[in-house]
């Protein structure tokens, strides 16, 4: 079952989808140079979004209940909190 509150935390996604009502909006009064001013601050959000995303450094979890690897404290997927340290050799957990 998908959690609601995972579909709507989603920034990047919410983004392009604002993006996309506010150009079919411009697009009716044929605001061009509007459009493309929308269009580049939305990818400009979406690239630090997923800069600053990349810095983090917590250490990584797998969910229990879905097998997801994630580092939230709640699995994105699911909404668990049952995690388990995760490490790609097998040495400390899944």
């Amino acid at each position: 079952m998908v959690n609601l509150g995972s579909i709507l935390n989603n920034p990047p996604r919410n983004a392009t989808l604002l993006a996309i009502a506010v150009t079919a909006v411009l697009g009716l009064f044929r605001l061009v140079p509007l459009l493309m001013l929308v269009w580049v601050v939305v990818l400009a959000y979406i690239i630090i979004y997923y800069y600053k995303g990349s810095r983090n450094t917590e250490a990584p979890f797998v969910c229990l209940d879905c097998a997801t690897i994630h580092r939230q404290r709640t699995c994105p997927k699911c909404g668990s909190s049952l995690k388990k340290f995760y490490s790609g050799t097998n040495r400390y957990g899944v």
